[in-house]
């Protein structure tokens, strides 16, 4: 980034925002951190660090496993027998002892039940059930494949509002010959074609999702940093019930009070319920967003950029 930096000075003076989805829970507020670490320490320009934007976090993954539990309990895909067998056997891990037992592994029975649960969820068996499903648990996952696309095949929408093969159709257009042309793409002719993750199997490190992201964030709201979190509500791998969670137990710490929860609106529509803790970390719901509100949601996503990120930020 420095180097970026030093090719476009234009920049240096622009306000940075520092934003992604999903594993970004991670990374984001881990660089933000190392940017003003090196603020600190740099007798060069400044990191001129506004703002981190969030969409659906993971930050406590552990806790977001057993919060999908509560997701399919609170909109009645599982029933109560097997939620609460599943709250008793699966109590390895709390808000409190998170950090010390990084360690934990859950039972065979737990797992089981949580199998057991997924299948109930989504009226599946084992043979038929697809986890990509808990990426958005109402939407039917795209069936197609990028051979389809090559082939020339039309591929369906298969949802009248979201097009759920929009990664698959980004991973077609990309490799197509003119296209890597015109941005001056793969200049060394590589053997292989160019796949996007969603699409690549893209390996996360094991033992990295499963680590505490409170005190990364809890460290840059110390420093004044505000944080805006935005979830999709039909999100099943990191549910909104866990991600509130979160935050709750993060303004506990710092000694921060709920002040506000209400709806907010984009136009003249609901996009949701607002929740804003003190005045640097606000949490918003997303109607109808699954895992990446950008792609299901985008007008709500800008919305909440440009309303309640920019301008809050101001």
């Amino acid at each position: 980034m420095q180097k970026w930096y030093e090719k476009y000075p234009v920049f240096k003076s622009k306000d940075l925002y520092l934003a992604g989805s999903s594993f970004a829970g991670h990374f984001v507020p881990n660089l933000a951190n190392a940017l003003l670490d090196d603020n600190k320490q740099s007798k060069q320009s400044k990191f001129n660090l506004k703002g981190l934007v969030l969409g659906n976090p993971m930050l406590r993954k552990k806790l977001d496993d057993l919060a999908k539990i509560d997701f399919f309990f609170s909109r009645k895909m599982i029933n109560s027998s097997l939620y609460n067998e599943i709250k008793k056997e699966c109590n390895a891990i709390d808000e409190n002892n998170y950090f010390s037992s990084i360690k934990t592994t859950w039972s065979a029975k737990c797992k089981n039940l949580v199998f057991e649960a997924d299948l109930a969820a989504f009226k599946t068996d084992a043979h038929n059930y697809s986890p990509q499903k808990l990426f958005d648990v109402f939407r039917p996952p795209c069936a197609e494949t990028e051979q389809d696309l090559n082939l020339g095949k039309q591929v369906p929408i298969v949802s009248t509002e979201v097009d759920m093969c929009h990664p698959l159709r980004v991973q077609f257009y990309f490799n197509l010959p003119e296209v890597q042309k015109a941005f001056h793409g793969n200049q060394t002719n590589l053997s292989y074609r160019w796949k996007g993750c969603f699409t690549a199997n893209f390996k996360y490190n094991e033992a990295d999702k499963d680590l505490d992201m409170l005190p990364a964030l809890k460290n840059l709201l110390q420093l004044s940093v505000p944080i805006t979190i935005f979830s999709g509500d039909q999100d099943g791998i990191i549910p909104i019930e866990g991600t509130l969670q979160h935050l709750e137990k993060l303004a506990e710490e710092l000694n921060i009070k709920l002040t506000k929860k209400e709806t907010w609106s984009f136009g003249t529509k609901e996009g949701g319920l607002k929740y804003e803790f003190g005045d640097l970390l606000k949490f918003l719901t997303v109607k109808g967003g699954n895992h990446h509100v950008t792609s299901s949601r985008p007008l709500q996503a800008f919305s909440i950029f440009t309303s309640f990120t920019i301008k809050w930020m101001h």
